[in-house]
């Protein structure tokens, strides 16, 4: 009964063994960091498993004190696999992804030692004890590769959103609970043959079926880990920022090549370093700064210093320098023109201004003083446009004044026109003022410039704010100016002939709201209002 019972599960073992090597082939088509290692293990060990139920099937060792055959033929076809699954671990996690074939071979080399051994007591050599010490060193080696193996998938799939710890256990169970099947078939002996092939084929079942499960999900093999890993990695090489890790001392203990290839010494100099030195400032005048003056191979660069502090007892910091040289220079310039041209502009328009008046003749005066009116409220628009969009600060502000500023603004331009205002009795907004009346007063005032004979201004209480509706029932706004303002850029061939429609745009970006026109019955220009406070 026992023998034929220890048959039967010698005939389980088997067909695990050809269900890993079946494994390995189903992978074939499957890409993904770790998977080539993955077959060769699912096929060596396969292969190994096959070869201990026959060995287990006919050539039964009666011996109890002594492990059976099939055992030590487990062990080392284990011994074989190891290594790939121990490859495939390192791949899959993104720890160690191009082994070659050296660093394979010194893997590998450790198992030469229980194979000489085991071959050597086979051919009825005497027992070595400088062999048999060597032999449990290498197997303790072998054990703990995969132990370490498993403990990185395990880790890996536990911190990786798109995996669960389940899929590390599954993809981790076979050479872990193989290995401890097998390292008990001695002491299994004692008690009863039957245990050892129980124990081993329990523990083969068990790890297949979940290393099955794991691939047949699809998620283990083609989410890995490694992708997190590496991506962190890519990002602190590729960005073009300076990295910088200091100690609690100031000391640079570690830094990104960015920053090796920007400043003018060496990574080991630089490692040395305080970042005083080398900076200008300490972590400390760093965080109180906007921008620091770095001396680079290109010179001096202007930097925009973030700090961050290591650890909640802070260890030290992380120092993150972003080029900000051109962005400056940008705003300067901005500036610069911005001023000279408002000064100039409004000092020459009234220069055209009063020289036309004193022309004779109706028509080309006229003309002049239109066209120096004209852009002289393009100036204004372009000042106002800067001011909002400058300002920071936010404040209360009542919405339904606002838009009876705006309406009353234009109303006797455009006499013909009547108006309805439906808004609330009170409503009072947190937000950026500036850009509040800019865009009430763009929108308001295109309604009446387009109106045949109407314009209706209403606004209605939302969830957070507040939701304001200009509508007219005029032609609508040219295409022209609308394809720009979705375009979101001027083209010689195609540009508005002002910046209301811009400064509506900015002004409700500013606010943190929301922007439709709707051209289809007349104009209707809808934008939220958010509130702030």
């Amino acid at each position: 009964m026992m023998v034929a019972a220890a048959d039967i599960l010698f005939l389980v073992v088997i067909g695990v063994g050809l269900s890993l090597v079946g494994l390995s082939w189903a992978l074939r088509t499957t890409d993904g960091l770790g998977v080539t290692a993955l077959r060769a293990f699912a096929v060596v060990f396969g292969a190994g498993v096959a070869a201990t139920g026959v060995v287990g099937l006919v050539a039964r060792d009666p011996e109890p004190l002594v492990q059976p055959l099939w055992a030590q033929i487990g062990f080392f076809f284990w011994a074989v696999s190891v290594v790939p699954w121990f490859l495939f671990a390192l791949a899959y996690t993104g720890r160690y992804t191009d082994p070659t074939r050296r660093v394979v071979a010194s893997l590998w080399l450790p198992f030469v030692i229980p194979f000489a051994n085991f071959a050597w007591l086979n051919a009825g050599g005497s027992p070595s004890g400088v062999l048999n010490a060597l032999s449990s060193v290498v197997f303790i080696y072998g054990l703990s590769i995969a132990v370490f193996g498993a403990l990185l998938v395990l880790q890996a799939t536990r911190s990786y959103v798109h995996l669960s710890v389940w899929d590390g256990l599954g993809l981790t169970a076979t050479p872990v609970l193989v290995v401890l099947a097998l390292n008990s078939t001695g002491n299994l002996q004692q008690s009863a043959l039957i245990l050892a092939p129980l124990v081993y084929a329990f523990a083969l079942v068990a790890g297949t079926a979940a290393l099955w499960a794991a691939v047949v999900r699809g998620s283990a093999l083609n989410r890995p880990p490694a992708v997190e890993r590496i991506g962190r990695r890519a990002i602190a090489r590729q960005t073009d920022d300076l990295v910088f890790i200091v100690d609690a001392d100031g000391l640079i203990v570690e830094c990104n090549s960015a920053a090796v290839e920007t400043l003018p010494t060496t990574r080991d100099t630089m490692l040395a370093t305080p970042a005083r030195e080398l900076l200008g400032a300490d972590t400390t005048t760093l965080r109180d700064r906007e921008t620091v003056t770095v001396d680079t191979v290109a010179g001096e660069r202007q930097y925009d210093p973030q700090v961050s502090t290591l650890g909640d007892d802070p260890l030290g910091a992380v120092l993150s320098l972003r080029d900000v040289t051109e962005r400056q220079l940008r705003e300067q310039r901005l500036a610069v023109l911005n001023r000279v041209l408002r000064h100039n502009l409004r000092n020459k328009l009234d220069v055209i201004k009063s020289h036309a008046e004193v022309l004779d003749g109706e028509e080309h005066p006229a003309m002049i003083t239109d066209t120096a009116d004209e852009l002289d409220r393009l100036g204004n628009e372009a000042r106002r446009i800067d001011r909002f969009l400058s300002a920071s600060s936010t404040a209360e502000v009542d919405l339904t004044e606002a838009m009876i500023r705006a309406r009353d603004a234009v109303t006797g331009e455009y006499p013909d026109v009547t108006v309805s205002l439906d808004c609330p009795a009170d409503a009072v907004v947190t937000t950026n003022r500036e850009a509040l009346e800019a865009a009430l007063d763009s929108a308001v005032e295109n309604a009446f410039s387009y109106a045949d004979s109407a314009v209706d201004i209403a606004a209605e209480r939302h969830e957070v704010g507040y939701t304001v509706v200009i509508s007219d029932d005029g032609s609508g706004i040219p295409e022209l100016e609308l394809r720009s303002l979705d375009s979101g850029i001027e083209t010689p061939l195609q540009h508005g002939t002002g910046l209301g429609l811009w400064q509506l745009k900015w002004a409700v970006t500013t606010i943190g709201g929301e922007l439709t026109i709707e051209t289809t019955d007349g104009t209707t220009v809808q934008f939220t209002v958010p509130d702030c406070s």
